[in-house]
């Protein structure tokens, strides 16, 4: 998919999380697995932030625990498209 400046090429967290819930979960097996593969091998080639743990990649520990906030109640379609 190309992109036309930099900026949109950067996907948020709440867009990928989006993306990645409208998957199967067969194929949302296969995009963990490949964020793992990634991060293992930014590991091994030394690419790896130093605060980050070795043994947790990120991407799995946030979805083993997501943040989440009490009282968020989210809007519809149509209540966030009204603001």
């Amino acid at each position: 998919m190309p992109f036309d400046n930099a900026t949109e090429a950067h996907m948020g967290y709440a867009d990928l999380i989006r993306t990645l819930q409208a998957l199967p979960q067969d194929k949302q097996a296969e995009v963990f697995d490949f964020v793992d593969f990634l991060a293992a091998r930014a590991r091994r080639e030394g690419r790896v932030d130093a605060t980050t743990s070795a043994d947790v990649q990120p991407i799995t520990a946030f979805f083993q625990r997501p943040f989440r906030v009490e009282s968020f109640q989210p809007l519809s379609r149509d209540e966030a498209n009204a603001r």
